[in-house]
């Protein structure tokens, strides 16, 4: 992070460390202007340029928390039950990912 040639701009549950050529995202203003810069609300999953710091993490986990006690609603909406089960799930799976990542013996 503190390498000052990275261009890295914080988003929500992640870090985008950008290089343009790598980018999925729509890029803002566009890739042949030099003043170009990610679009982090609209940030693809399979983008190569996320890294996911210990406090993206925190923030994924606190998210997880909340959706859980919603999902755990019985008289929620259906609809809205599926779409948060998904988004629980897809959380889940990042925060495992990231703790599968971490070096032998890390502690949290």
């Amino acid at each position: 992070m503190a390498n000052p040639s990275l261009q890295i701009y914080p988003g929500k549950g992640m870090t985008c460390v950008f290089a343009a050529p790598t980018a999925h995202c729509e890029l803002e203003p566009s890739l042949d202007d030099a003043r170009v810069t990610p679009d982090t609300e609209g940030c693809h999953p399979a983008c190569g340029n996320i890294c996911r710091t210990e406090e993206n993490i925190d923030e994924l986990r606190a998210e997880a928390t909340e959706l859980r006690s919603k999902v755990a609603d019985e008289a929620s909406v259906p609809i809205r039950w599926g779409r948060e089960r998904r988004r629980l799930a897809n959380l889940e799976w990042l925060i495992d990912e990231h703790e599968r990542g971490r070096p032998a013996g890390e502690d949290r």
